[in-house]
């Protein structure tokens, strides 16, 4: 595993995202343990990838907590709207 001072920028939003696909459903501190960066690092590269639509994340509550996931989208929501169309028509 990379330590974090040898990831950063786009580097570090590709390696974020992966493991985003790999374990879908943690929260922002739950990554930030598991890749072992600091959790302001992660939710920032997070919103990042939000802005981008590549992410989600999910707000629910827990007990007396407010629980943030984050999750990935789908691979049919990435595609272009006429590339929808011409594949899946009026299904989606």
């Amino acid at each position: 595993m990379q330590i974090k001072a040898e990831i950063k920028g786009e580097q570090a939003e590709e390696y974020l995202y992966e493991f985003v696909n790999a374990n879908r459903g943690l929260t922002i501190y739950e990554f930030s343990e598991r890749v072992r960066w600091n959790a302001e690092d992660v939710y920032n590269t997070v919103k990042r990838l939000e802005e981008d639509v590549l992410i989600r994340i999910n707000e629910s509550e827990e007990g007396d907590e407010l629980k943030r996931k984050v999750y990935p989208v789908g691979w049919k929501d990435l595609l272009p709207e006429d590339v929808k169309k011409s594949f899946f028509g009026k299904r989606l």
